[in-house]
């Protein structure tokens, strides 16, 4: 995965990947990295209140404001101990309100690995919420298209792309989109 470039430096994903558990390797006296440590700590709860974050999207917010890698790993490492920020609840809120917008599962099977989420936590989210995916095609595919049979090549070509398009599979699209050549 490569590093998103940000306006003033560009960031590298090795120092996101090395997480320190304390202020090892900081640059900065104990002082120093109380003030630092509080004013991100302060911005990250700003954009937590909002909204959840992936760990990589809070990572990459803060590091664009300035602030150090080690710094950032080290106090992300922190909000997670205390359950302020999570992945997992990240994931659920994330596959939930993207999959009530039309999209099928492997739209949002890339979108979430964008965010920096492993495949391991979203294969395990998406078993636990259980959604049906035909019923979830077969909704978009009425609600663009709606509920009648496809008799013109051109159309059902269209919607086959229309469905692959919002990320559903093969199979889910097939289940809801039927030709009938008479």
């Amino acid at each position: 995965m490569q590093g998103a470039k940000t306006s003033a430096n560009v960031i590298n994903m090795s120092d996101y990947d090395q997480r320190s558990s304390a202020t090892d390797n900081l640059e900065l006296s104990q002082e120093e990295f109380i003030k630092v440590d509080s004013k991100v700590e302060n911005s990250a709860l700003r954009y937590l209140a909002r909204r959840e974050y992936s760990r990589l999207e809070l990572y990459q917010r803060l590091i664009s404001k300035g602030y150090k890698s080690d710094v950032v790993n080290y106090l992300l490492d922190g909000l997670a101990a205390k359950n302020y920020q999570s992945d997992e609840r990240y994931t659920d809120m994330y596959i939930r309100s993207r999959a009530n917008v039309g999209d099928g599962p492997f739209k949002i099977k890339l979108a979430l690995r964008s965010k920096g989420i492993k495949d391991s936590l979203s294969d395990s989210i998406f078993e636990q919420l259980a959604i049906d995916w035909f019923e979830r095609a077969r909704f978009v595919k009425i609600k663009r298209f709606g509920d009648t049979c496809v008799t013109d090549i051109t159309e059902y070509s269209k919607q086959i792309r229309y469905l692959k398009n919002k990320g559903f599979y093969q199979d889910h699209i097939d289940s809801v989109v039927a030709y009938s050549h008479h």
